[in-house]
């Protein structure tokens, strides 16, 4: 009795723990199972949308998966088809991608019957169905892809796991730094979150790990490349909650290519063309000048073409002080001319003061030479001019006045000036004047001059005053 009645318990006990499990399966599964199962009891090829309309019951799309249960696990991936500009003025780049987006609900999971494991549906089913509500936190413009019909997709599986695709294209704001431009690298950023539901009830994660970034090898920019890319994920603390944001950072490089046709190698030839004026002679004033001229005129158009395409920020850059650089050097090329021409000026000046200088010390010796030499040989010394004056009481009372002038030895000339009452009175003037030396002939005897009685008189004592 004993050993019969042993089996019989354990087999009594076995069976109440199953009865206990098929309860708690049957309390957990959602009230739209039998209705699910019912749909695939009667299903045939061509009754899909029967299944659809079965996960439908009881289902509310305001409420999350798992809700008062745990927290939502949101995979994501990307797929980078192009990125089509990157701008330093407006600080932002435009990006074409795949998003993607992975989560499970149990809630729409369904038997595997029939080898059906999979359901692939229009994107018109996503409004019946709850999905996250992922942005992008840098997002400045997006726009979705509608062309020939909205690019999305949508795939549920048996075990409720959700696939979402769609087709973006995002401006999303890239803050710059450009001290090192135009040899700069730029990092932009690509930052997913969700908008309602901080991190108990959704975290966000990068669903295939090191792949689920992938960028297409042919993606290229005009100015830049791309050297490579990662992904971070990070908390986002905020006033209303922490939140699950993922980053995908994306590295460019710029390329060199186009600055040094454009910019590097005109301005070192404009300086080059600047040195050309040091060859130039001196006097060359409209050479010299208007090439000048037209070196520093070009490099502030070149400054001005440059710095129009770049933001208006308030540090240096590394291209402003290469042109900085040059610009300094072709104005003082300029200057140059200008401070040579200034000295050239005061050097001439000051050497033609040197050489009155000279010339006047010369002079000057030469007279003190002649003057000693005169001293030693009296025969050669200077003549000197002896006026005299005669005065006629008849012509004095009248107003008339006789002048003599003349040379006797040693004199070097002869002046006498004859006034008559009748031509004085009439403002008539004789004058006449005799240069030559002591053995020249004589000027005419005063007695042809004055009247006879007056000769003895006024001669003697004139003429040895005169000699005096």
């Amino acid at each position: 009795m004993r050993t019969s009645g042993w089996p019989l318990a354990r087999l009594t006990l076995h069976l109440l723990v199953l009865l206990a499990r098929s309860y708690c399966s049957l309390a957990d599964e959602p009230t739209y199972r039998p209705a699910v199962a019912e749909a695939f009891k009667t299903m045939t090829d061509g009754n899909i949308s029967a299944i659809l309309d079965s996960l439908q019951t009881g289902y509310d799309k305001r409420i999350r998966p798992k809700y008062g249960e745990s927290h939502v696990d949101v995979g994501i991936t990307m797929h980078i088809l192009s990125i089509s500009s990157l701008s330093e003025v407006q600080m932002d780049f435009t990006l074409d991608f795949y998003f993607r987006q992975h989560w499970t609900d149990p809630r729409l999971s369904f038997p595997d019957r029939g080898g059906l494991d999979e359901l692939t549906v229009g994107s018109e089913y996503l409004k019946k169905i709850w999905v996250p509500d992922t942005f992008f936190a840098n997002e400045k413009k997006s726009y979705f892809h509608t062309a020939t019909t909205s690019n999305e997709m949508l795939r549920i599986t048996n075990q409720g796991k959700v696939l979402r695709s769609i087709r973006l294209t995002i401006t999303a704001s890239c803050p710059m730094n450009l001290q090192y431009f135009p040899m700069d690298r730029q990092l932009c950023i690509i930052e997913i979150e969700s908008f309602g539901y901080s991190m108990d009830h959704i975290r966000l994660s990068w669903h295939a790990g090191d792949k689920s970034v992938v960028i297409e090898s042919d993606v290229s920019l005009p100015q830049f490349r791309v050297l490579g890319y990662n992904r971070k994920t990070i908390i986002s603390s905020t006033s209303t909650g922490n939140y699950s944001r993922l980053l995908c950072e994306i590295m460019f490089v710029r390329s060199m290519g186009y600055y040094l046709i454009q910019i590097y190698i005109p301005s070192s030839l404009i300086v080059v063309i600047s040195w050309v004026s040091f060859w130039l002679n001196r006097s060359a004033t409209p050479a010299r000048v208007s090439l000048g001229v037209t070196t520093v005129l070009t490099m502030t158009t070149l400054m001005s073409s440059t710095n129009a395409a770049l933001p208006k920020i308030s540090y240096v850059k590394s291209i402003d002080v290469y042109l900085g650089t040059c610009f300094v050097m072709v104005f003082a090329s300029l200057l140059e001319y200008a401070a040579v021409g200034y000295m050239g000026k005061r050097i001439q000046m000051r050497r033609t003061r040197v050489l009155a200088i000279q010339k006047l010390a010369e002079q000057r010796k030469q007279q003190v030479d002649h003057s000693h030499t005169s001293h030693d040989h009296p025969d050669h010394a200077p003549k000197t001019t002896v006026r005299y004056k005669l005065h006629d009481p008849k012509t004095h009372s009248k107003g008339g006045t006789l002048e003599n002038t003349w040379k006797n030895q040693g004199f070097d000339q002869v002046r006498y000036k004859l006034h008559d009452p009748k031509t004085h009175s009439k403002g008539g003037t004789l004058e006449n004047t005799i240069n030559g030396r002591a053995d020249e002939e004589a000027p005419p005897p005063l007695a042809n001059l004055l009247p006879h009685k007056d000769i003895n008189k006024v001669a003697p004592t004139t003429s040895r005053a005169a000699l005096r």
